[in-house]
């Protein structure tokens, strides 16, 4: 090779050639690598040194490194440093400098390798590697390699803290074979059943959950993720295991388990609760139902009822007692009977009766019924009534109790088929808030508990929740209605209470009733003796009824008893009768009638009017009217419909008597007095009759007394002016066309000398001009001729009702 080929072969080499003289440091031959990768001409290079551009260099550094090679005492240097380009910019080499002679004279070569980017790459290795050792020391995680013999490679940290073992002890081995050898039970763990050694053969990742066995020989249960490793062609070369201990995790899965399972039976007790409060639901919305029907038709019906009852007894009493006819009337009544008796069940079941609830042992009150029981019963059915000592006082109403308890054994007694024993109970009990929770119905407390237990077919499991269901009835047809344990369950809610039945076919049936206990003390009441009806003395009874029929039929009784009666159909008519003064001793009105004012504001307002007027209700359905949760309030009088003639002479009675001892001594004269010295004889709305034709005047005369009025009868202005100015009256009712005058004339003197006066005009003509004219349309009231009795009793309605 020649000496120009091969300075060929340097100038283009890939490497940086630099050759500088001994004396100098110049350099005398930069090759074309060198001078394109430093930016400088060859003709700039002869004028510079290496320390110009090696920049980490000074020239006594430099020369210092290179004197060794001019002593002979080494025959290369290598190092590593920086070299600077023309443009500033800096690049990292690899020098490889050495001392050559060339034809006897001395130089030094050098040779340059740009090493930057393999700089980048260790630093950029060395930075990841750095970060992975981090990763792996610091992670909580156990991480394993193995290779591909299935040897340990490494572990970290958590691997050592986890297995008790050190790397230096693992390594070179079977992981296997130092953590994983054998089954918690003791038994031999080959290595060709072990999940996380499939990982490697199948080369596909494998996760789960296995067993390890620490190096003092305890196991703990671990989570596993293995996973092949390949190489750049894609060939396994071993396992990267990393592993989790789940003691913790399977404890809080456990109990996570536990948790499902017990949410699981809450929910499904709570899901067969709901069903069971549907089902009550159901049940208690079908009672409501059939509770609103049968309030309406008690209502409805309970007034067919009086109207024929009452009207019954008064033919019996003008029947002589040989008619044969009498015994028409007789089953009639009987039947009238029945029909209020079935009407009464419906309204217990429905919980809409009146009660009136008082304390009583039930223990005596059982005690009192035990003939009458042994007579219902028969000879054939024992009967043992166990009382309990110390039994509490309950709340409840006695007539309706001894229905409950003449209900239940007369079911018992055909349950037995008229054989048999009849077990009647009373205790004390007490629920607390545990039992209470087993059904919403119960309301914790103390409770009195009537028990009647009998010996007879019992109940089959299909059918005793529907035993309670009114009309529902296992007995023949014509030999029950299916209202009486309908009726015991809708009163002993309606007392507070609850009733719990428990029966076996073949073993008999228990019917446990529990009614809340009073602290009060139990009112010993006085027995009354069923003698003829006492009769009335003329007393002044307001009757206040919507239907026709039914309030003729209490007016034809009351004044066949003796009574003075005054109607109303409203009570916005009888608050007018009311307000006008007249004497009134007793308001009988119905509970439930049209019109804006209630009944029982009726009554409040009559009391504040005259505060010793009697009060006595009357009704065949009471619903949220006169009682309050199912009992009559205080001081409440309530005859329920349909009632007999000698029921309501009782009742009316019974109001004057306690109206009576709330009266001061002599209070009733004096009030009388002074009633009659304001109103007139017995104290009745005296109304100035103004009419000049005779008959027309007798037969007002006369309706206005049949109206519980007194009429002061007048034919002319003058006549009526002179009784004006004679005698009080409270209304004027006069014709406008008289022999001596316009009425009008004196409607208009009376209303400004007299405004307490309500003014009744009664004419054949048309009154809304003159009405119109005079202005005083708002101040009187127009009765039209011909009139009638009751167009008579409306217009004084309207006019007393307005004063």
């Amino acid at each position: 090779m020649t000496s120009d080929q091969l300075g060929r072969i340097v100038e283009d080499a890939v490497s940086e050639v630099y050759v500088f003289s001994v004396d100098d440091f110049r350099f005398s031959l930069v090759n074309k690598g060198a001078r394109d990768n430093l930016g400088f001409s060859m003709e700039e290079l002869r004028e510079m040194t290496p320390w110009d551009i090696k920049v980490e260099f000074s020239k006594e550094e430099f020369i210092a490194l290179a004197e060794p090679l001019l002593k002979g005492e080494r025959t290369e240097r290598e190092f590593e440093t920086v070299h600077q380009r023309k443009d500033g910019s800096r690049y990292d080499v690899w020098v490889h400098l050495q001392l050559i002679s060339a034809d006897g004279k001395r130089v030094f070569y050098t040779a340059i390798q740009d090493i930057t980017k393999q700089k980048a790459t260790a630093a950029a290795l060395t930075k990841a590697s750095s970060r992975l050792d981090a990763i792996l020391s610091n992670t909580t995680m156990s991480i394993f390699m193995m290779d591909e013999r299935q040897q340990c490679v490494f572990m970290n940290k958590a691997a050592e803290a986890l297995t008790g073992y050190t790397f230096a002890e693992t390594q070179g081995r079977p992981l296997h074979d130092v953590i994983h050898h054998t089954h918690p039970d003791g038994r031999p763990f080959p290595i060709e059943e072990c999940e996380i050694d499939r990982a490697f053969p199948e080369g596909h990742q494998v996760q789960g959950e296995e067993t390890f066995v620490h190096k003092d020989g305890s196991f703990y249960p671990v989570g596993f993720t293995a996973s092949p490793m390949e190489d750049e062609t894609g060939k396994t070369v071993g396992t990267v295991i990393e592993v989790r201990e789940i003691s913790d995790e399977l404890r809080a899965r456990n109990a996570e388990k536990e948790f499902s399972n017990a949410l699981k039976a809450r929910v499904d007790e709570a899901m067969a609760e709901r069903d069971r409060l549907e089902a009550r639901l159901v049940q208690s919305q079908k009672v409501e139902a059939m509770g609103q029907l049968t309030g309406g038709v008690a209502h409805d019906f309970n007034n067919l009822l009086q109207v024929i009852g009452s009207n019954l007894q008064l033919l019996l009493k003008e029947m002589p007692g040989d008619d044969p006819k009498r015994r028409f009337a007789e089953n009639a009544i009987i039947g009238v009977s029945r029909g209020a008796n079935l009407t009464a069940q419906l309204l217990a079941f429905s919980r809409q009766q009146p009660l009136e609830p008082k304390p009583k042992n039930v223990g005596r009150l059982l005690y009192g019924m035990d003939d009458m029981l042994r007579r219902t019963l028969g000879e054939a059915i024992e009967i043992e009534t166990i009382i309990e000592g110390g039994l509490w006082n309950c709340l409840v109403d006695p007539s309706q109790m001894e229905t409950v308890i003449l209900n239940l054994a007369i079911n018992a007694r055909d349950a037995m088929s008229h054989h048999g024993k009849l077990t009647i109970e009373a205790a004390n009990a007490t629920f607390d808030e545990s039992y209470a929770e087993q059904d919403p119905r119960v309301v914790p407390g103390q409770y009195v508990m009537l028990s009647i237990t009998d010996t007879g077919s019992g109940i089959s499991p299909d059918i005793i929740e529907r035993v309670f269901d009114p009309f529902f009835t296992t007995k023949e047809p014509g030999e029950g209605t299916g209202l009486g344990l309908s009726m015991v369950y809708g009163f002993i809610q309606q007392s507070g209470g609850h009733v719990k039945i428990a029966s076996e076919e073949g073993d008999g049936t228990t019917v446990r009733v529990y009614l809340p206990k009073t602290d009060r003390e139990e009112e010993v009441e006085q027995s009354s003796s069923e003698g003829e009806a006492p009769k009335g003395n003329g007393e002044i009874v307001l009757v206040v009824e919507d239907e026709d029929a039914v309030r003729q039929t209490a007016v034809d009784q009351l004044r066949d008893l003796g009574y003075s009666v005054l109607t109303a159909e409203n009570a916005d008519n009888a608050l007018a009768i009311v307000n006008s003064g007249v004497k009134i001793d007793v308001l009988f009105t119905d509970v439930v009638m049209p019109g804006n004012l209630r009944s029982p504001e009726l009554a409040k307002l009559a009391k504040e009017r005259l505060p010793d007027i009697g009060v006595l209700f009357t009704s065949g359905y009471t619903q949220n009217e006169i009682i309050r949760a199912g009992r009559l309030e205080g001081g409440v009088e309530l005859l329920s419909k349909p009632y007999s003639r000698e029921r309501l002479s009782r009742k009316i009675h019974e109001v004057l008597e306690r109206r009576a001892a709330k009266m001061p001594p002599g209070s009733t004269e004096e009030t009388a007095d002074a009633a009659k010295g304001a109103n007139g004889a017995a104290g009745k709305l005296r109304v100035l009759l103004l009419e000049d034709d005779f008959l027309i005047r007798m037969a007002t005369a006369d309706m206005l007394s049949d109206l519980g009025y007194e009429a002061l009868e007048a034919g002319t202005i003058a006549e009526a002016s002179d009784l004006l100015s004679r005698e009080p009256v409270q209304v004027l009712l006069t014709d406008l066309g008289l022999p001596d005058g316009d009425g009008m004339d004196l409607v208009h003197r009376v209303l400004e000398s007299h405004p307490e006066i309500s003014v009744i005009i009664a004419s054949g003509s048309d009154l809304n001009e003159r009405l119109e004219d005079s202005g005083l349309q708002g101040s009187l009231t127009c009765l039209t001729k011909p009139y009638d009795q009751r167009a008579l009793e409306q217009a004084f309605a309207q006019r007393l009702g307005r004063a």
